[in-house]
């Protein structure tokens, strides 16, 4: 098992836990798309929408570079935007990453 993927599993196991600020610290160790998209969805549990949407758009960005505009893993992250756009009530927005 890789470092990495031993910072997933440790942020993965505190935030089953519900101890979401301790996921953070260890999803943050990982500069990966995968692991910004771990942070979001952390964020999210918090209630944190800005920081959601920080990590989301960091994800997005690493996504589009390696696979392009037409990969599903990108689909979903547009998908997650507009999802956040949502729950802060910004309908527009929303519309967008829909």
């Amino acid at each position: 098992m890789s470092i990495a993927e031993s910072y997933y599993w440790l942020g993965r196991s505190y935030t089953d836990k519900v101890e979401y600020n301790k996921a953070i610290e260890y999803y943050d160790h990982i500069d990966i798309s995968a692991s910004y998209n771990n942070l979001g969805v952390t964020h999210q549990n918090k209630g944190e929408y800005d920081k959601e949407i920080e990590y989301y758009e960091k994800s997005l960005k690493i996504k589009l570079s390696e696979l392009g505009h037409d990969d599903i893993s990108v689909a979903t992250l547009y998908n997650n935007l507009g999802i956040v756009y949502l729950d802060k009530r910004e309908y527009n927005k929303a519309n967008e990453y829909h």
